[in-house]
């Protein structure tokens, strides 16, 4: 704990100096403490930095701290032959520019750092989070960003930290204090049982990566002046689709097909080398963009990224461009190109998953297979997100997982696998959970079919656990979507009982935020703009802009209350939960088209836990609980374990009241 330990000196030795006025968000004070508070007002108290960060770290951190602990190995090596249940856990997934961003000094939005969120560790701790999901956290472009900022997936540097997340109360920045400002973090993380997931991208980077200077022919190119209009290839009205071997003639027959084909350029030090060396030279000496410096001298640009889908309805990726991983086109495309034919990249060729070539990249795939494993040794990461891990080769997936894992066995890998259906690959992979759809079945929660198609034909079909979510952050905001409270707080409660499935909070939910962070799935442009005008964030998006969450919602307190007695009480049943084979399924009740009942129980301890509800919004459902209560349990005594109206919740379990009014619901155990 040395790196925290190094961090707290540098507060300490600071707060004495320090006479101006710093503010943050009132409910980041999740403790209660006085120390280094000067005054509250308007939902925010003025602070001594300094003291309130350093009393925190020392008396709701490093408190907890073992003596001659390494906890940069806590979860790390050390562990890496513990058993561990991913399905145990709740998933904090976390923008950390965005999480702790606020203004501190009036009339300035200041990025969050590791050093806020490390104060905030002890708020997550109540919402019962075991894991915080941090997304890209590297070094990012703001060349092609489509907004104010930029975005953390336009990464520009793999291997660096982003500089935004430095503090600048801890001084002036150096790439070495940043690094340890992350080492803090994950130090105090595993300090108080909390694993540290970092979601990676490897398909794709940003637009003027570094590796450009090194290596230009690890990109494709296009000729300048069809960047502004470039678009994917489509296939006529056909729905989208994911192109593989017995739809690939459909692509290269396209419409339009050698006109997109024509765009295509070879790199820079292919088509003059003398030139490239000069304007590399110029670049080291200078510090000039290198692609500024490509398409001034050479008319030429990386080609913008777009989605593997054909016919996909999202606009390019102006801000990133796809890596080359093979030399030469795959055999299935050969016969479509003309040997002159510069280097491409159409659906098939992003989907290294089904299309390999044969001349492959290797110095790029050691630099990919390395990345993780130096997060893994130099911060003690426990775990990884592997952004479009489906387009890479399965090999090079392999590659990657097996490295990981023999550093820690237990590292934790999450597949963007949104099919149930091909989980089974993930798993044969090495993968812990997948991303799964619950979050666009929740859309549906008031149709008939919703259970079977939450339940049967998601969760129980999967071969691997799934985020519960209702919201994530390329969705719609769940406070947006399900506008009437009672039936948030249902969602809520249901979302933590669900079988096979790992509950994920987006940060914001708690604080009831309606903003999109991105809108990249089930979302329109219309999207962005569901604040108020007068509103500071109106319009933004956290994915490309500065963007600081709604901490002063008055609705924030209500909500953390829910997602905190929801988590202590699956805490409570977690053995039993966590369990498939305890999951007891009622077909009669998912025929129900209102209600929704949940039911485990463990044979060997002779106790079980059941969630039902009725998600009508209108009308009562008539139902007697214990004839729910599966025949083969046995003699069963029920009680009442949650329900918003405790008196009426038990009238229900006796059966003296044998209705559910609009959007009721309660947990209940069996004995």
């Amino acid at each position: 704990m040395e790196n925290l330990k190094y961090i707290l000196g540098i507060l300490k030795s600071k707060k004495e100096g320090f006479n101006e006025k710093y503010f943050i968000p009132k409910a980041w004070n999740v403790t209660g403490t006085g120390k280094g508070i000067l005054y509250e007002e308007n939902g925010e108290i003025c602070i001594n930095p300094y003291e309130y960060f350093s009393h925190l770290i020392e008396n709701q951190i490093l408190c907890y701290a073992v003596k001659d602990t390494g906890y940069l190995e806590h979860a790390g090596t050390k562990c890496k032959d513990l058993p561990f249940d991913i399905k145990k856990c709740v998933i904090y997934s976390m923008l950390a520019r965005m999480f702790t961003a606020w203004y501190h000094t009036e009339g300035v939005l200041s990025s969050g750092t590791f050093l806020k969120t490390i104060s905030l560790l002890p708020y997550l701790k109540s919402l019962g989070v075991d894991i915080i999901y941090l997304l890209p956290i590297f070094e990012y472009s703001s060349r092609y960003k489509k907004g104010g900022m930029g975005s953390p997936y336009a990464i520009k540097n793999i291997y660096k930290l982003d500089g935004n997340l430095h503090d600048p109360l801890l001084g002036k920045y150096t790439e070495a204090m940043l690094e340890t400002e992350f080492r803090a973090f994950v130090e105090a993380c595993h300090i108080l049982g909390i694993r540290v997931m970092v979601d990676f991208v490897f398909r794709t980077v940003s637009r003027d990566n570094n590796l450009l200077v090194e290596h230009p022919d690890w990109f494709y190119w296009i000729d300048l002046k069809y960047a502004d209009a470039f678009a994917a290839p489509v296939v006529g009205k056909k729905e989208p689709f994911a192109v593989d071997k017995n739809s690939i003639a459909i692509l290269y027959g396209s419409k339009g097909i050698n006109r997109y084909l024509s765009q295509f350029t070879h790199s820079p030090d292919k088509i003059d080398r003398e030139k490239w060396l000069r304007i590399v030279k110029r670049h080291r000496e200078t510090g000039e963009n290198i692609l500024d410096l490509i398409e001034s001298e050479f008319n030429i640009t990386t080609v913008p990224g777009f989605s593997d889908m054909v016919n996909d309805i999202q606009p390019p990726w102006t801000d990133v461009t796809f890596l080359k991983f093979y030399f030469d086109v795959h055999k299935e495309a050969e016969k479509y190109i003309s040997g002159d034919q510069p280097p491409y990249i159409m659906q098939d060729g992003i989907r290294l998953s089904v299309f390999r070539g044969r001349q492959e990249n290797q110095e790029l795939r050691e630099y990919i297979t390395g990345v993780i494993p130096y997060y893994q040794r130099k911060f003690g990461i426990d775990g990884a997100r592997i952004d479009m891990a489906h387009a890479l080769s399965p090999d090079l997936n392999t590659e990657i997982i097996e490295k990981v894992k023999s550093i820690n066995g237990n590292f934790i890998l999450w597949s963007e696998e949104f099919d149930p259906g091909k989980s089974k690959n993930a798993k044969n992979y090495g993968y812990s959970f997948i991303s799964g759809d619950t979050w666009a079945i929740y859309n549906i929660f008031n149709k008939p079919f919703f259970n079977k198609k939450l339940i049967a034909d998601s969760l129980m079909r999967s071969d691997l656990p799934m985020i519960a979510a209702l919201e994530t952050p390329d969705t719609p905001r769940a406070a947006l979507m399900y506008k009437d409270k009672r039936a948030l707080s249902l969602l809520v409660f249901l979302n933590y009982f669900i079988p096979n499935s790992v509950p994920f909070i987006n940060n914001g939910m708690e604080a009831m935020e309606i903003q999109p962070m991105n809108l990249g799935l089930g979302n329109t442009e219309e999207g962005r703009f569901v604040l108020e005008k007068n509103d500071p964030m109106y319009g933004k998006l956290a994915f490309f802009d500065a963007f600081c969450i709604h901490w002063k919602n008055k609705d924030l307190e209500w909500m953390k209350d829910i997602l905190a007695c929801a988590g202590r009480i699956r805490k409570s049943f977690l053995d039993i939960i966590s369990q498939n084979e305890n999951y007891i399924e009622q077909p009669e009740t998912i025929k129900n088209s209102y209600i929704t009942f949940l039911c485990y129980y463990d044979k060997r301890i002779r106790k079980g836990v059941f969630f039902i509800a009725n998600r009508s919004e209108q009308d009562k459902v008539q139902i007697d609980i214990k004839t729910l209560i599966p025949e083969n349990i046995g003699e069963k005594s029920l009680a009442l374990v949650y329900a918003a109206d405790e008196t009426r919740g038990k009238e229900f379990l006796d059966g003296v009241r044998k209705c559910l009014e609009p959007y009721e619901f309660l947990v209940g155990s069996i004995q």
